[in-house]
């Protein structure tokens, strides 16, 4: 076995600790969940064309899977932790209390917070997008609240599943993508022929199934995480193919070859829409895989500690940066909340350079992983004297 450097664990040692009844901890994951936050303010601080420019497919769009994938593989740990095994001990009023101290009271002190931001500014939005958890002022990042309430419903039973039929579980997760992906393109081909259509589909995308592939993988992981084991030799193959298929969305060169090879890619863009989708999960799970073996379990250190905790608060500042972008796209221009897009920041504000944009980002990271950070640590210090009262 390969040596690990100081304070490293191995995967079986992680494994033992397990076994002795102590909930293993991951500080990989944590880095994960920070850099992925970090690449969520990022998407919205930056326009598609620079973004595009950038190859951003192969880094800052791997935000959304990084966090699919940590999610999963908690949902492995979590629910075996706790020695879980039926759907009744997994569908508990414990499970739903902390789901909804975790997701959905965080999420309901923002969703007031946007209402009283937008009676100040004069702009409150009500329709069928509300039914999917759109805030009446939009900000980026707010489609992912709808992913995350529909996992408080599937992830147990996705579990459930996978301990009974890991493999025809994972298999079944890409096939729920694959289905929802055949329903948009028979019956709802872009471009879409009304408002009714283009909220159909968007209500499909935020479905948490629409996302299983990824999840399915972190779960898959959580069993075990080695690049060297034989069940995750697939990752390997799958990791080639992801690139292959990433470097023609992002060029179209093999979509412009004459003849079969040029019909069968544009076939798959047309037919997978988007960049979270099962063709570029192979190469996130790669990265994730070697994150998982390059970095310690443990944090060690001022800095490593800083870190998991913005990990840990990923979900805070995912929130917060929600509200404060908002308020950043309606004094850019109030069209960027009315419809659901990042600004011309440079066009509109005169830049003389795209340069500008680097001390741009860098604030609005500050910004958000700070407010988001303080939101963090103000809840758990309440949780904290709450408990405390309550054992006293």
């Amino acid at each position: 076995m390969a040596e690990f450097e100081e304070g490293q664990e191995s995967e079986e040692e992680v494994i033992a600790d397990e076994s002795s009844g102590e909930k293993p901890y991951y500080f990989q994951l944590d880095v994960l969940k920070a850099i992925a936050i970090a690449f969520v303010v990022m998407d919205h601080s930056l326009t598609w064309e620079i973004k595009g420019s950038l190859a951003s497919v192969f880094w800052e769009r791997l935000s959304i899977p990084f966090f699919l994938l940590v999610m999963g593989f908690n949902l492995g740990h979590s629910f075996k932790h706790r020695g879980i095994e039926n759907l009744k001990q997994l569908y508990t009023r414990e499970y739903f209390v902390r789901r909804f101290n975790r997701y959905v009271f965080p999420f309901i002190v923002l969703y007031v917070g946007s209402l009283i931001l937008g009676s100040l500014l004069g702009y409150i939005s009500w329709n069928e997008y509300t039914l999917i958890g759109f805030l009446p002022f939009w900000g980026p990042g707010n489609w992912f609240i709808a992913l995350l309430f529909g996992s408080i419903l599937v992830f147990p039973l996705v579990y459930w599943a996978f301990n009974k039929q890991p493999v025809l579980t994972l298999v079944f997760c890409f096939l729920c993508e694959i289905f929802m992906q055949l329903i948009m393109y028979l019956y709802f081909p872009y471009p879409y022929g009304s408002e009714l259509e283009a909220f159909i589909v968007t209500a499909i995308r935020l479905n948490v199934l629409f996302f299983l592939p990824a999840v399915g993988l972190g779960l898959w992981f959580s069993r075990g995480y080695s690049l060297t084991s034989p069940r995750n030799y697939f990752v390997y193959l799958y990791a080639l193919l992801s690139i292959v298929f990433m470097i023609d969305y992002q060029t179209w060169y093999l979509a412009s070859q004459p003849g079969a090879v040029g019909q069968f890619f544009i076939f798959m863009l047309e037919f997978i829409r988007g960049d979270y989708t099962f063709l570029f999960y192979g190469y996130a799970a790669f990265l994730f895989l070697l994150t998982m073996r390059a970095l310690p379990s443990q944090a060690s250190g001022r800095i490593q500690r800083l870190i998991q905790d913005m990990g840990r608060a990923s979900y805070h500042i995912l929130l917060f940066q929600i509200f404060y972008m908002s308020i950043v796209y309606w004094l850019t221009t109030n069209d960027a909340v009315i419809h659901h897009f990042i600004p011309d920041f440079a066009a509109i504000f005169g830049w003389p350079s795209v340069y500008f944009y680097i001390p741009f980002y860098l604030m609005n990271l500050t910004i958000s992983f700070t407010g988001g950070m303080l939101w963090y640590y103000s809840e758990k210090h309440l949780d904290e004297r709450e408990k405390e009262r309550i054992n006293a």
